[in-house]
This record gives structure tokens, C-alpha cells and sequence, in this order.
């Protein structure tokens, strides 16, 4: 019965059963009615009006209302167009979040929309942006115990057009005369991620709530694959920062300098107001200030630590940290008259081991409340340990060798994780990385290749497709062929990988790889049409090994 669907049919078919019925009975009733053949041709001029006056108004109705459907309809794909060309090209959440709000306001003509994501270190929800007069500012913590967490779990959305009066949503009290709440769960593939929320004065119509929720489902998948390109960015950032470090030690830097570029690291890290490295001068068991930035007064020059409160122990077997989340509230530590005179709230002290020996501490001050997370943590914990290694260096430089030897051994497995990570994005290549880099290994070595060309042919394949990161979920994981628009933007993964990678200094000799393994011989590959021996070596060796890949397993795009 899909003919039923189009209007033309369905006003043609009303317009034939009313005709056919007015021609049926109205006779009849007009001969019932009177008798006399004067006032049957008067009743029959008011028969003949009814009917057009009849027709009119069941046509104008029958209109109105395929008028309304289409309308909302284009609406539904305006709105989810534009709301995919922004997903699209957007490659941080500033860009993309603000572009979300917008067009959930245009359509719903909401008062106030919001972006509530999950603070798993925290266990609760932050408003990440919100837009118009939203109870909710920026930067807002909601407990979980509320409607946002029960959306989320529960992954079914709520309305409510007299949620002022609903006592589980957060601080209704804040609505100020915004009686309809609608909230929306951010679920992409098992994740959950938060919720959107929307607010207005009135009511919200079935038809934008449903829209609402469609909006919700794109916005989750673009938020959640730019978590993911932002966490190998940050990655690769951090990477990069133990790198330099790395460099600092290896270039026969002296250790105050070492220790600044520590300290420069450790600063650019979100949160963090000022910090600084102690270390013993003499064999006294005081530590003392060595190097540090961000602070306004010398306080920090003159006092010491006992370098007892960090010896390792049964009860502290390896490196810890110890926290103190209110400084100024904590008169026992020897840092609280600097809380007070530099407006310090969160301290974090992180002794610098090496050999079950404490060779100084890294302290991190915090001016606001909101914790580090814990990546960021492990991060520091990272620093800590480049740092202990610059100094055993300074002391030490018979052991620099071992170091630089543990440090590559980090690097590989970080980058073996993103290939990992890359492989689990996409189930229907998962297991691609590992196949390619060691077919190109193999092929490498026949062609004579030395072991430190390996090296870089090795990191090069691990990390062929960190491009791809870039690429929309709805284009990589398209089960379908891809169209032209679709296949031009896919051509864009190498300049992504090369863009990516080409900060990381170490990873120059590897980049041959991600950014040329498109080349073909004939000059019709991409991004840059080499053609020949302008293809670099390792390009060309990978080139081979990954089409074989791609025509013996089974990939959408290939």
C-alpha cells in the first residue's frame, strides 16, 4: 500500500469517496425534505454550494496538514544537513559544539540548549558549553543522581513540558519560568558519553523532540570520534614532550637547563598556575629549591622539604603522589604559608625516583579546584621519570645508554598502542596494522634495507593510518561503496598523518610511510602524484604489501 503515501493520491481518493457519497445520499435526503418542485430546486442551489463549501474545507485541511509534513520535513533534513557539514569539518569541540547548540536552538526554538558531558574521574557531569539563558552556565557540576544520569544509563530520553515542578531535575528552581525540559543521550557504539539538554518557555511538539533525538545520535558520533583524534593528539603531544626532554638530556645540557624545560612542559598542561624541582644539595636529607616557575614571591626559594616524607617504603613500594586538595586549609604542611601568600588551593608532589632513591621532587600547584584528570597524572608521573633520569645523567652519565634504551622501547609501545587503537575503530580492519608491518618488514629486508631504515620502516607502518583518525565514522565505517565527495575526502587521511606526525622530530625518518604509501608508480596516486623513484623507498615497499592486504581481506573501501 505504499501508493496510499504520496498526497496527490490521498486527497484524489478523499475528494472521490466525499463526491461519491454527497451524489449518493444528498438526493435522497433532499427529497425527504420537501416535495414541493420550487423549494426542491431552492434546497438543491444549497445542496450545490454545501457541497463546494464541503470540499473546500476537507481539501484545506487535507492540504494544510501535507503542508505541515512537508515542512517539518525539510526542516528534519535541513537541519540534520547542516548538522552533518559542521560534524564534518569540524576538528575540535570548540568548533563543533557551538555549531550543535545553534542548530538545536534553530529548529526546537528552544530558549536555552546545553552540552552536559560525563566526568568519569569525577563521577558526575559538567555543562561543557551552553547556549542562551541556560540554568546550567559553562563549566556547571551536576550530580549524577538526577535526570541526566537517568537518561544516560537508562539511554532513553526524557520531556517533560512542567519539569520546573519534576523534584530529579537539578535545581529546577533555576529554570526561571522555562517550564519544558527535553534531554537527549550522547551514546555512540556503548559509550557514554553525557546528554544534551534543551530548554524553553512552552511546550515542545512531539515532531522536534523526535528530531532532537536524531540530532543527538549525530552528535554523539562526531563528539566521540573527536575525543578520540583529541586523545592522539594530546598522545602525540606528549610524546613530543618527552621527546624534547630526551633531546635536552642527550644534547649534554647541563641539568639546571634540563630541569626548566621539565618545568616549561609541565606548565603548558591545563590547570596547572606554577611548579617547581627540589633536590638535595648536600647528603642532609633536605631537599631544596632547584628550579620553578609561575610563583610571584621567594617564598619558594627558601624553605625545604625532608626528603623522608617521599622515601620509598613497604607501604609505598614504587613512585606515588601525594595530594593535598586544599592547601590553605592544611596548616600542617610545610607549603601552607606559600598557599596563602601565592592563592594556592591544590598541591601535588611527585618524588623523582631512580634506583629506589629519591633524587628530588616534583611539586604542581593549582590556583583552581577542578582535579587534574588522571591522564593528566599519569602524564606528570611521566615527567617525574624523565625528570630523575636527567638528573641520575648529571650524576651518572655511564647510565645515560640504558635510559635512551628504556625511553625507545616506551616510544614503540605507545605508537603500537595507537595502531591498536586504530585497529579497534574499525572492526572490519582490525588486525591490518600488525599484518602490513610485518609483511613490510619482511619485503624490506630482501631488498637490503640496514637495521636503522627497519627501525623507521617499522614505526612508519605502525602508524600508516593515524590519517584516518581525521575521517568521519560515517565514511570509514561505510559498509557501502563510498561516493566521489566521500572518496576525496578519505584521500585527505595522509596530509592528516603527515600534519600529525611531522611535529615529532624522532618520527621525521618514518614519515615516508603514512604520507606516500597512496603513490603509484604511474603518478596517479595521491595526495601529491609522484611518480617513479620520486616515490620514497619505504613508500613503495609498504604500497606493496598493504594492497595485497587490502585484496585478500575484507574491507568496505578498498
Amino acid at each position: 500500500m505504499k501508493w496510499l503515501r504520496h498526497p496527490a493520491i490521498r486527497i484524489s481518493l478523499l475528494y472521490l469517496i466525499t463526491s461519491t457519497l454527497w451524489i449518493a445520499y444528498s438526493d435522497r435526503l433532499l427529497g425527504i425534505m420537501a416535495k414541493d418542485p420550487n423549494e426542491i430546486i431552492k434546497l438543491s442551489t444549497y445542496k450545490g454550494w454545501g457541497f463546494v463549501i464541503l470540499t473546500s474545507i476537507l481539501l484545506f485541511s487535507v492540504l494544510m496538514r501535507e503542508f505541515t509534513i512537508r515542512q517539518h520535513r525539510e526542516r528534519e533534513v535541513t537541519a540534520i544537513a547542516r548538522l552533518s557539514t559542521a560534524t564534518r569539518f569540524s576538528m575540535s569541540r570548540d568548533e563543533l559544539l557551538p555549531a550543535i547548540l545553534d542548530e538545536i536552538i534553530n529548529f526546537t526554538q528552544a530558549d536555552t540548549a546545553a552540552v552536559v558531558l560525563y566526568d568519569r574521574n569525577q563521577g558526575d557531569f559538567q555543562v561543557e558549553l551552553s547556549k542562551g539563558e541556560h540554568p546550567y552556565t559553562t563549566g556547571t557540576r551536576i550530580p549524577y543522581e538526577n535526570i541526566s544520569g537517568r537518561v544516560m544509563d537508562s539511554e532513553e530520553p526524557y520531556l517533560n513540558n512542567h519539569a520546573d515542578k519534576d523534584p530529579n531535575v537539578y535545581q529546577s528552581e533555576r529554570f526561571l519560568g522555562m517550564n519544558a525540559l527535553a534531554v537527549a543521550p550522547l551514546v555512540v557504539q556503548q559509550n557514554k558519553l553525557g546528554v544534551l539538554m534543551v530548554a524553553k518557555v512552552g511546550n515542545f511538539d512531539a515532531a522536534n523532540f523526535k528530531l532532537l533525538v536524531a540530532v543527538a545520535d549525530i552528535a554523539a558520533s562526531a563528539i566521540h570520534r573527536l575525543t578520540l583524534f583529541d586523545q592522539t593528539v594530546q598522545r602525540v603531544q606528549q610524546l613530543s614532550t618527552l621527546r624534547s626532554i630526551d633531546l635536552a638530556i642527550t644534547s649534554n645540557l647541563d641539568l639546571t637547563s634540563i630541569l626548566n624545560i621539565l618545568i616549561d612542559e609541565v606548565l603548558q598542561l591545563h590547570g596547572i598556575s606554577a611548579a617547581s624541582v627540589l633536590m638535595p644539595i648536600h647528603q642532609d636529607g633536605l631537599l631544596h629549591f632547584r628550579a620553578g616557575k609561575g610563583f610571584t614571591t621567594d617564598i619558594i626559594h627558601k624553605a625545604v622539604l625532608s626528603a623522608a616524607d617521599y622515601e620509598v617504603s613497604n607501604q609505598f613500594p614504587s613512585r606515588y603522589i601525594l595530594t593535598i586538595s586544599d592547601l590553605r586549609e592544611t596548616s600542617s604542611s610545610p607549603r601552607h604559608n606559600l598557599s596563602l601568600a601565592e592563592d594556592f588551593i591544590v598541591y601535588h608532589a611527585i618524588p623523582l625516583v631512580s634506583k629506589n632513591r629519591i633524587n628530588g621532587v616534583l611539586e604542581v600547584y593549582q590556583k583552581d579546584v577542578p582535579p587534574l584528570s588522571h591522564e593528566v597524572m599519569d602524564f606528570l608521573e611521566s615527567l617525574a621519570t624523565q625528570a630523575a633520569i636527567a638528573i641520575d645523567v648529571a650524576t651518572l652519565i655511564e647510565d645515560l645508554q640504558s635510559s635512551n634504551q628504556e625511553l625507545t622501547a616506551a616510544y614503540d609501545s605507545t605508537i603500537e598502542g595507537w595502531s591498536r587503537a586504530l585497529d579497534l575503530r574499525d572492526k572490519e580492519t582490525e588486525g591490518h596494522t600488525q599484518r602490513v608491518t610485518e609483511m613490510a618488514l619482511h619485503l624490506a629486508r630482501a631488498v637490503g634495507m640496514n637495521e636503522e631504515e627497519l627501525v623507521h620502516v617499522y614505526r612508519g607502518s605502525l602508524m600508516h593510518d593515524i590519517g584516518k583518525m581525521g575521517i568521519p565514522d560515517s565514511i570509514l565505517l561505510k559498509p557501502a561503496p563510498l561516493t566521489p565527495e566521500e572518496i576525496e575526502l578519505m584521500k585527505m587521511h595522509p596530509i592528516y598523518a603527515y600534519h600529525l606526525l611531522k611535529p615529532i622530530r624522532f618520527l621525521h625518518p618514518a614519515l615516508d610511510i603514512p604520507y606516500c604509501h597512496h603513490e603509484r608508480w604511474d603518478g596517479s596516486g595521491y595526495p601529491r602524484g609522484l611518480k617513479g623513484t620520486q616515490i620514497p623507498l619505504a613508500a613503495r615497499i609498504f604500497a606493496v604489501v598493504d594492497v595485497w592486504d587490502a585484496l585478500v581481506s575484507d574491507r568496505p573501501y578498498s
